[in-house]
């Protein structure tokens, strides 16, 4: 499984939406889920990005299946990040030469 960090902004479509934001995160965990993602947080936030999503996901194309799944209606856009456990970044970047 790999790591993957989605940083969501709502569209303008999406902020008029938002009290349907419940079912349309709900429709796209299910999904996600069926994929063989997990979401390990979501949070909401204030500032640039309005979501954060740190998912667990088995391989590149569920992440990007899931991503666009997100997308599809309209209501937000994302960027994706590859992302790595930070016990395993420095276990990487130890083996680096000297």
């Amino acid at each position: 499984m790999a790591l993957y960090v989605h940083l969501v902004k709502m569209t303008h479509q999406g902020a008029s939406k938002i009290r349907e934001m419940s079912s349309t995160y709900e429709t796209v965990r299910k999904f996600g889920e069926s994929l063989g993602c997990k979401p390990l947080n979501v949070v909401a936030c204030f500032g640039e990005y309005d979501f954060v999503g740190l998912w667990d996901c088995p391989n590149e194309v569920a992440a990007l299946k899931l991503a666009g799944c997100a997308v599809s209606n309209g209501t937000v856009q994302i960027q994706t990040l590859p992302a790595f456990k930070i016990e395993d970044f420095f276990k990487i970047v130890s083996e680096l030469p000297k």
